[in-house]
């Protein structure tokens, strides 16, 4: 029988759940989180220590995020948590344009692995070639 440890919060800027979060993530109780899910944020809350508490979940395979991701935030999630096959995130920063190519071989195996993607994001002419070689 197989065990899924899932973490589902409704509204991280409520302090209540962001210092619940803190406090499970620091005794260590995430690490062997499958799900996470984060569904209604204000984004000016949304901290490195979200980010670090997610990376802190290896055995992460299911991520919802509904605050804005930065390129560089995914990258740390895609090194740390190399079990994520589904990926559901709202995003408004990706600028693939002005991405270094650094970044891009750091994020292309993440998306790679992913069996889901649901990306709510703006995608104009200029960074769509960008996502095009991110995706295959």
């Amino acid at each position: 029988m197989k065990l899924c440890r899932s973490l589902f919060i409704k509204d991280l800027s409520d302090e209540s759940h962001f210092n619940t979060l803190q406090r499970l993530a620091v005794e260590g109780y995430l690490n062997n989180n499958q799900q996470f899910g984060e569904f209604n944020s204000n984004l000016s809350l949304i901290s490195s220590f979200v980010i670090k508490a997610i990376c802190s979940m290896k055995n992460l395979e299911k991520l919802i995020l509904r605050n804005d991701l930065t390129l560089e935030d995914l990258a740390l999630v895609f090194q740390s948590c190399s079990k994520v096959i589904e990926l559901n995130i709202t995003a408004f920063e990706f600028e693939m344009d002005k991405m270094v190519e650094d970044l891009k071989n750091q994020l292309r195996p993440g998306f790679q692995r992913l069996r889901r993607l649901d990306l709510e994001c703006f995608i104009d002419n200029v960074s769509w070639p960008g996502f095009q070689e991110m995706f295959t």
